[in-house]
Formats: structure tokens, sequence, C-alpha cells
């Protein structure tokens, strides 16, 4: 064949290659994400703040003159002991048959929150007995199991009754030991002593209101105490959120420094309150409350943690990114690879995580999905793994 006709020949050929290669689509390099079996947690995600479960906030009980003291933050303090003095004001004439009656009206709500918490027994037991009595029929047969369900729901009433009865009847209790203080050390003379203020518990200073020598107010904070061993954790989460979260779930705490700890919620608190949100939206939150049963030392009072409340978790599921899925006509797809190409495939999801979903249908044990489809990736692009 002559030199002529082999450009004739192969000119065309050429020609067709030069066109294939620039008419050939890019090839994309694209992060793949192998599909295996994993762990997957459903997880409400917010701020939460450490908190001393027993403490107590210690208040003035009369007014007068707070006498300087030796107490810091942090000192350890014991129950029963002396943690401040008051050398009260005298009273007038005025003054004190004021005292005097405010003691007896207190005397009376005593005596009332006494009487209701002494029927609150009686009714607990009454319960008590028709639950048993009930437990027994039901056993044999002789009653509806609805009937028992009814008995077990009235003994929870009535224990719930009683539990508000012993808190009215404290708190009443305490109403009238301060009505009282506010005559301690006021002589018919005006000549006044000194009032020592008791620590009732034991544990740490948290802090002080007041360090230094002056004049305070009946009912004025002075300290709090707080009893080491036992830490809440309180998280506020949308109202929506905690109609999701059952008691007992499990509360991941993530300090700053060291490993991750382990709550348990212990209370859904049943009253919302507004919140307005860094965007400037008024929002309806509850506080969850969890109990950290082996804080460690550097947890303190007040002390903002990170946490995740667990609402699903599973061992082994197939799951994918967050990141790989597309919306389709269908609902959800993710690109797989196949032969160097994307090729969309729908996909049923299951739970959702933070970064990763649950995937029940649509791809299997093996599969490669793209992590971060963009918009050059579309069905039957060729692409390559960037690693």
């Amino acid at each position: 064949m002559s030199k002529r006709m082999k450009w004739i020949v192969g000119l065309p050929v050429i020609v067709a290659a030069i066109v294939f290669v620039a008419t050939r689509p890019e090839m994309v390099a694209v992060e793949l994400v192998l599909v295996e079996p994993g762990p997957l947690e459903v997880t409400i995600d917010e701020d939460g703040e450490a908190r001393i479960r027993d403490h107590a906030s210690i208040a003035a009980p009369v007014t007068g003159r707070l006498l300087t003291g030796t107490l810091r933050a942090g000192d350890y303090v014991v129950r029963g002991q002396v943690i401040a003095r008051i050398a009260p004001v005298p009273l007038d004439e005025r003054s004190r048959r004021q005292a005097e009656v405010a003691i007896a009206a207190a005397s009376a709500l005593r005596s009332q929150a006494s009487a209701r918490v002494r029927q609150a027994e009686i009714s607990l037991a009454q319960a008590q007995r028709d639950l048993a009595r009930s437990e027994r029929l039901g056993a044999a047969g002789a009653v509806a199991a609805r009937t028992v369900e009814t008995a077990q729901a009235e003994e929870r009433f009535r224990q719930r009754e009683l539990d508000a009865a012993r808190s009215a009847d404290n708190a009443a209790a305490q109403g009238e030991a301060q009505a009282r203080l506010a005559l301690l050390g006021a002589g018919s003379s005006g000549s006044s002593g000194v009032v020592d203020v008791r620590s009732p518990l034991g544990g740490r200073v948290l802090r002080l209101f007041e360090e230094h020598e002056r004049v305070v107010v009946a009912g004025a904070p002075l300290l709090e105490v707080g009893a080491p061993g036992v830490i809440e954790i309180v998280v506020d989460v949308l109202s929506g959120d905690a109609t999701r979260i059952p008691l007992g779930s499990r509360m991941i705490v993530r300090l700053p420094q060291g490993p991750d700890l382990e709550a348990e919620v212990s209370r859904i608190e049943p009253a919302a309150f507004t919140k307005v949100s860094p965007l400037g939206v008024e929002e309806q939150r509850v506080n969850i409350v969890a109990t950290l049963g082996n804080p460690p030392a550097g947890l303190g009072d007040q002390f903002r943690v990170a946490t995740s409340i667990v609402l699903w978790s599973a061992e082994s599921v197939l799951t994918v990114p967050s990141t790989s899925l597309a919306p389709t006509d269908e609902g959800w797809g993710v690109y797989v690879t196949e032969g160097g190409r994307a090729r969309l495939r729908n996909v049923t999801l299951g739970q959702q995580g933070a970064q990763s979903v649950e995937v029940t249908r649509g791809l299997n044990r093996g599969d490669k999905v793209i992590r971060h489809p963009d918009e050059r990736i579309r069905d039957g692009v060729r692409v390559a793994s960037s690693k």
C-alpha cells in the first residue's frame, strides 16, 4: 500500500479517535465508602449542666449584722456546724407583735399540713390493702385485669399524694421555724444576742454570697452547701423531643478532657418553659435530668457539658453516611459504583443518626457508595476513587 493510501485510510481513524477523546466525559474523582454492618445510635445532642443533687441554699433567718466568718468556697462542713453568726436588730413593740402573729399563722399552717400527712398515710394504707386484695382475686381469675390495674394506679396516686403532703409539711415546718427565728435574741429591753446559723447537711461550700461583715435582711442568701457523691446532668430539649425520651434512657456525657461518661435519665420535668434560641426564635423547652452515678473528681456544680441522649441503638445494621443521600422521585437514593461508573440506586431508610442512617433495602454488604455526590455526579458518569 502506497503512502498516500495509508493516509487516506488512517486519517478517518485518527479523526475519530480525536473526536472520541475530546467528547469523552471527564472522569470524576470521588471518595468511596464501603457498605458494612456496624453500630448505630439515634441521639438528641444538646449542651447540659452538671449540678450536685443534694445541696442547700442557706439564708439569713433574721435581719441583723452578719459577723465576719472564716469559711471560703470549697471548704468542708459537717451537719450542724455553725456556718454564720448574725447579731439581730432589736425589735420594737410593733415589730414584736407582728412577729408573734406570723408565728401563730405559721403554726396553724403547720398543723394543717401535718393533718394532711396523716390523712394521706391513711389513704395510702387503704389503697395498699385494696391492691393486695385485687391482686389475690386477679390471680384466682375472680376479677378482670383492668380492676387490678386500677388498684395499682390508685396505690401509686396515693403514694404521690403522701409524698406531696410530706413535702408541704416540711415546708410548713421551715416556715414556722423561720417565723420563730424573728424573735430570737430580741429581749423586751431591746437588747439582742447572736443567732448561730447551722448547716443542714454535710458537704462542701459551693459558693458564698456574703463574705464580709454587713447588715443583711431576713431571707437574704448567705451560702450554698452541696453534699458530694451524686451529680445530676440537666439538659433542656425541645418539648417535641422530650416526648420521645423514656425514663431510664442512656445519656452520654462528654467532658473537655477524659473519657465519656454514662448517665441515666431519672426525671423529665412536667412543665415546659420558653427560651429564645441563638437565632431569636422562641422555643418551648423541657428539662431532662439524668443521674451520674460515679462522677469524676474534676466535675463540679454548674459545669457545662456536652450530652447525647440515646433514643435507639443497634450493634449491627447497614449504614451509609448522611452526606451520601440524594433526593429522588421515589424518596432517597445513593450513588454506587459499578464498572467504574456511578449508578443511582433507590434505598429505603430506617433509623437516622447524627452522621449515619440505616438502610433497610436497596444496598448490600460490600457495595461502594459515593460519600459526597455533587452536581457533577449523574447516573452513568465515569468515576474513580480519590484514594
